[in-house]
């Protein structure tokens, strides 16, 4: 089905020849939408209105569904400047098949989310872009015929570093869908995950931009070596051509608040803002570690009698998020090596494995421990001395992670670091649901794969690795965002925490 567009100055255009977008895309870009130089309105834009089929799992076999995605995208853009499209709704209907089991269940009213990738191509550079949405208002089910959901949210900004024609085409659908029985309790189930693709045997295209400047302009970016992943499907790296960032949406992220957009499907989900102080012994000196995201899942609670009192012993599992990465924002940090060689480099923490919240709290007296177990390496990169770039290549980064003496000794393997939250008394401390002040020492293990011409790795391992580096974060409350109506004093409308940290020296 080709898709339909108008132009607000100029005429109609359709263009036929694209980049064929690759089953491997290039990872999002580790700047956050807003710091991206150059994002511009157009002159002219492409009003964009397609009508795409998709096959979704639903409550039985897969059944058709309607997707429809009006957005405005700019008539053309300059390379190495940002973009993106505006005004984007995804609309979804259901078939009077799905609505009328939705009935069956008792469901009177629903609600939902959605995740859009988009393939963004351009010659032979590929990137995918989440574009995300959230239904603004719950939507009563009909007595019958089909069921719609517009949703509006979260929508990334790119960055061709070339010219050529840039392509958007609209791939697979994450649909969560949300159901409420007319006394306002969860239908069951509750929460409904779609999985959509869409139908073969259709244009998929959404828009097309050209990219007009010099040629070969802005700087290829090194691919680096992918890191171990927790999720296969999720994407790792970054390659030169391309760069996607997701626009903070309206009401939490601002210049130095990215987004963080969280599970609406589990009702056990919770999505949290944290920051903090790093110091590294051996450069005698803090760097700030800029607000990320973490989303968590409430695993277990139970209330087991001790000597003291009852203990409320709570397990939670997270994952960071920086833009699609299980990871925090890349970091600045300047300080004077060995002591006396100014230096500047990007810091970069990737989480190699889920990380584990363990809770131990006396209810009696509202006191005790938490202990967050994460593993995290190091990566450096984008390193000057004294204003000179030193090309340590696409792969300086520890040859494991950090570690923490961890105070189980079945637990003390020195591959996580651990981060200690101390709940002192109602209010005064870290809990998981409130927040607070979470603090680890940690050993920097020596690095590797640093240097292009020359090896590296004796450098830095000897000017930052070793013992006794300290960490100090601070976590607020978090956004309950698998509650189908989410508290708006701690969620947005579209499940975004509301609170913001400020770091703690």
């Amino acid at each position: 089905m080709p898709p339909s567009r108008t132009t607000a100055h100029r005429p109609p255009r359709t263009v036929r020849s694209r980049t064929t977008v690759r089953g491997t895309a290039v990872a999002v870009a580790v700047l956050a939408a807003v710091m991206i130089p150059g994002a511009r309105a157009a002159d002219a834009e492409q009003r964009v209105d397609v009508q795409l089929a998709y096959t979704c799992d639903l409550l039985s076999p897969k059944e058709r569904v309607s997707l429809r995605i009006t957005a405005t995208f700019p008539e053309d853009a300059e390379a190495d400047r940002a973009i993106r499209a505006e005004e984007v709704t995804t609309t979804v209907t259901l078939p009077d098949a799905a609505r009328s089991r939705l009935a069956e269940r008792g469901a009177v009213e629903v609600s939902g989310t959605t995740r859009l990738t988009v393939a963004v191509a351009q010659r032979q550079h590929t990137a995918e872009a989440l574009w995300s949405g959230t239904a603004a208002q719950a939507v009563t089910v009909p007595a019958s015929g089909d069921l719609t959901l517009a949703a509006t949210g979260a929508v990334p900004l790119v960055k061709a570093g070339d010219i050529g024609e840039l392509t958007f085409t609209a791939g697979a659908l994450a649909f969560g869908l949300s159901a409420r029985t007319a006394d306002g309790g969860p239908a069951e189930p509750a929460a409904v995950p779609l999985t959509c693709v869409p139908a073969p045997g259709q244009e998929a295209l959404l828009a097309t931009v050209p990219v007009t400047g010099t040629e070969g302009s802005a700087s290829p970016v090194p691919t680096p070596t992918p890191m171990p992943s927790t999720d296969p499907g999720r994407q790792r790296d970054r390659a030169p051509g391309l760069d996607v960032a997701p626009t903070p949406p309206s009401g939490t992220a601002t210049a130095d608040v990215p987004p963080c957009v969280g599970d609406t499907v589990n009702p056990f989900a919770m999505v949290a803002y944290l920051t903090g102080y790093s110091n590294v012994a051996k450069l005698k000196g803090a760097s700030e570690v800029p607000v990320s995201c973490t989303r968590l899942i409430d695993v277990s609670k139970k209330i087991v009698p001790k000597p003291d009192g009852l203990h409320l012993l709570q397990r939670a599992t997270g994952e960071l998020d920086h833009l699609g990465r299980p990871q925090m924002p890349p970091a600045p940090a300047t300080f004077l090596a060995y002591g006396f060689m100014p230096t500047t480099a990007t810091m970069e923490l990737t989480q190699l494995a889920p990380m584990t919240i363990d809770s131990d709290i006396l209810l009696a007296k509202s006191s005790g421990l938490t202990l967050i177990r994460v593993p995290l390496v190091l990566r450096l990169r984008d390193v000057r001395v004294n204003g000179v770039p030193l090309d340590v290549g696409p792969n300086c980064r520890t040859t494991g992670p950090l570690y923490s003496k961890d105070p189980d000794p079945a637990q003390d393997t020195r591959d996580h670091m651990v981060l200690t939250g101390v709940l002192k008394g109602p209010g005064n401390g870290y809990q998981l649901v409130t927040g607070g002040v979470l603090t680890a020492t940690m050993t920097i293990p020596p690095f590797s794969g640093c240097g292009v011409d020359e090896d590296l790795d004796a450098l830095f391992t000897s000017a930052i690795s070793g013992p006794g580096n300290y960490l100090k974060q601070v976590q607020a409350a978090p956004c309950a965002s698998g509650n189908p109506r989410p508290d708006a004093r701690y969620c947005t409308a579209d499940h975004q925490p509301v609170k913001v940290p400020k770091p703690e020296r």
